[in-house]
C-alpha cells in the first residue's frame, strides 16, 4: 500500500502547517499499517462477534466469501425472532428455524426464541426437541407481551444438559412432574402460569443444583401459596406486578439456607415466612410485609441492606420495634433506607443504628419523591438512650437524597452529624418541596447544614 507523503504540499504551507501535515501523514500511515480486514481475524473471535447477531443475519454472512460459507454453522448461540419476519408468511419463519437447527453442526450452547401469537405449542415443541437432542445448555423462550401465553412441550420435563432455562409468558401446566433438571443452575419464571401451589414446589424440587432463581408474577398464575425450598440457592429475585390481586390467603414461604443475594419487590403480599439465611450478603427489599415474625431475624447476617417499606393495611410501627428487638446486624456495613413512608422509617432508622455496630455507609432517600408537610405528625419518638456504636466508631459515609428539610429530617441530620466521629463524607441532595405553601430553597438548606456542628473534623461536605 502506497505511503502518504507531505512533500507536495510543503510550498503552500506555513511552518506550523507543515508540522501538522507531517503529523497527519504519520497517523494515516500508522492506520494503514495496522488496518485489519475482518476476514483476517481468528475464527474464535469471528464466532464471538457473530453470536451477538440475530440468526437471520448470521446465516446471511455465508455469502461473504468461501471462508464464511460454513462459518455460521459453528456459532454457539442462535437467536430466533419471528417479528423480523413481520409482513411475510409465518411459514417462512418456521422453515428457516427448522432448517437452521438441522444444518447447524457445532456444539450449541444457547438458543433463544422470541415469538408472537402465530407460534403454536406444536412449533415450540418441535424446536425444544431439536434443541434438547443437541444437549443445549441454555434455553430462552419468550412470548411477546399482550399475545397471551405459550404452552410448552412435555419434552422439557427431563433434561440433564440444561444449565439455564428462562421463560416468559409461558404455560407449564402440561409438563409432568416430578421432572428432572439435574444440571439446572439458573431458572427465570417471568409471568408464567402453573397448575397450582404444589406444582411450583415440585418444579423447584426437581432442580437440585439450582443457584439463581428469578420469579415475576402476575394475577393469572394460579398460585396462592408460593413455596420456595431450594437448599443450594444463592440468588433469589422476586417481583409481584402491582396489578396483581392479592387475597388474604396469599403467602410466601422461603427456605433457602445458602442464599447470598435477595431482591424482592412486592407492595401487595403481607404474609411472608422466612427461614434463616446465615450466608446472606446483599438484600434489596421494596415491600409491605415487615410484620413477618422472622423478617428481620432472617436478615441478621446481611452485609448490604436496602429497605423501602410501603404502607400496608395494618399499623406496623410498634410491630417493627417488637420484631427488631434483640436482632443484631453484626455484619451490616452498608444501609440504604427509603424515607417515602413517614410512618415507618424514623423509628426503624433508630433501631437499625443501634443494632448495626459495623455500619460504614448510611444512605437515606425518598425513592417515590413524596411531598411531606413541614409540620408532619410523624416523629422521631426519642433519640436513642445511648449513642449507637456505629456512629462513634465506624460510620464514614452519610448520604441523603431528596432531603426535604422537615423539622424531623433536620433533627435526624443534626443527631447523625453531631455523633459521627469518623465521618469522612456527607452528601446531601435537597429536594424542592412545595407543601402547605412552603418552599424549601436549596441555598437556605445548604447554609443551614453547613452551619451545623460536625463530630468529625475531617468530614467533606458536598451538595448535589
Amino acid at each position: 500500500m502506497q505511503k502518504v507523503s507531505a512533500k507536495p504540499f510543503e510550498k503552500e504551507q506555513s511552518t506550523k502547517g507543515k508540522i501538522q501535515l507531517k503529523k497527519s501523514a504519520k497517523i494515516l500511515n500508522y492506520q494503514m499499517d495496522h488496518y485489519v480486514n475482518i476476514s483476517d481475524l481468528p475464527e474464535d473471535l469471528l464466532l464471538n462477534i457473530l453470536s451477538l447477531l440475530p440468526t437471520k443475519d448470521i446465516v446471511a454472512t455465508s455469502g461473504v466469501s468461501k471462508r464464511w460459507r460454513y462459518l455460521w454453522k459453528k456459532v454457539h448461540k442462535l437467536r430466533f425472532n419471528d417479528q423480523i419476519y413481520e409482513g411475510k408468511k409465518y411459514e417462512t419463519f418456521l422453515h428457516f428455524v427448522e432448517k437452521a437447527l438441522l444444518l447447524h453442526k457445532a456444539l450449541l450452547a444457547s438458543l433463544t426464541f422470541r415469538v408472537g401469537p402465530k407460534c403454536t405449542a406444536d412449533d415450540i415443541g418441535l424446536w425444544i426437541r431439536l434443541a434438547l437432542d443437541r444437549n443445549i445448555s441454555e434455553l430462552i423462550i419468550k412470548r411477546y407481551r399482550d399475545h397471551g401465553h405459550i404452552t410448552l412441550s412435555r419434552r422439557l420435563c427431563n433434561s440433564t444438559s440444561l444449565v439455564s432455562l428462562k421463560l416468559k409468558n409461558a404455560i407449564l401446566e402440561t409438563i409432568s412432574l416430578p421432572a428432572c433438571f439435574s444440571s439446572l443452575k439458573t431458572l427465570h419464571l417471568v409471568y408464567v402460569k402453573y397448575s397450582g401451589d404444589e406444582y411450583v414446589r415440585s418444579l423447584l424440587s426437581s432442580c437440585p443444583s439450582l443457584q439463581n432463581l428469578v420469579v415475576k408474577r402476575h394475577n393469572e398464575d394460579n398460585v396462592k401459596r408460593f413455596i420456595i425450598i431450594v437448599r443450594y440457592l444463592q440468588s433469589l429475585t422476586m417481583y409481584l406486578s402491582p396489578l396483581h390481586y392479592v387475597a388474604d390467603s396469599d403467602v410466601y414461604y422461603i427456605n433457602t439456607p445458602n442464599l447470598k443475594y435477595l431482591n424482592i419487590k412486592d407492595h401487595c403480599t403481607e404474609q411472608y415466612s422466612f427461614e434463616d439465611m446465615p450466608y446472606l450478603e446483599e438484600a434489596y427489599l421494596d415491600v409491605a410485609f415487615t410484620h413477618s415474625e422472622k423478617f428481620f431475624e432472617s436478615l441478621s447476617s446481611v452485609k448490604k441492606l436496602s429497605l423501602c417499606l410501603k404502607k400496608s393495611n395494618k399499623c406496623l410501627c410498634h410491630v417493627q420495634d417488637q420484631y427488631l428487638e434483640g436482632v443484631i446486624f453484626s455484619q451490616l456495613v452498608h444501609l440504604e433506607l427509603c424515607t417515602c413512608d413517614d410512618s415507618k422509617w424514623l423509628n426503624l432508622l433508630a433501631k437499625l443504628l443501634q443494632n448495626s455496630p459495623k455500619l460504614r455507609v448510611l444512605k437515606l432517600n425518598d425513592k417515590q419523591n413524596h411531598n411531606v408537610g413541614k409540620y408532619c405528625s410523624s416523629s422521631w419518638n426519642q433519640e436513642p438512650s445511648y449513642v449507637p456504636e456505629c456512629l462513634t466508631k465506624t460510620l464514614e459515609v452519610f448520604e441523603w437524597g431528596n432531603y426535604k428539610a422537615t423539622f424531623k429530617e433536620r433533627d435526624i441530620a443534626v443527631y447523625v452529624l453531631k455523633n459521627s466521629l469518623c465521618l469522612k463524607r456527607l452528601v446531601i441532595s435537597p429536594k424542592l418541596n412545595i407543601s402547605e405553601g412552603i418552599i424549601c430553597d436549596h441555598q437556605i438548606i445548604k447554609e443551614d447544614l453547613a452551619s451545623l456542628f460536625l463530630g468529625s473534623s475531617s468530614c467533606e461536605l458536598k451538595f448535589v
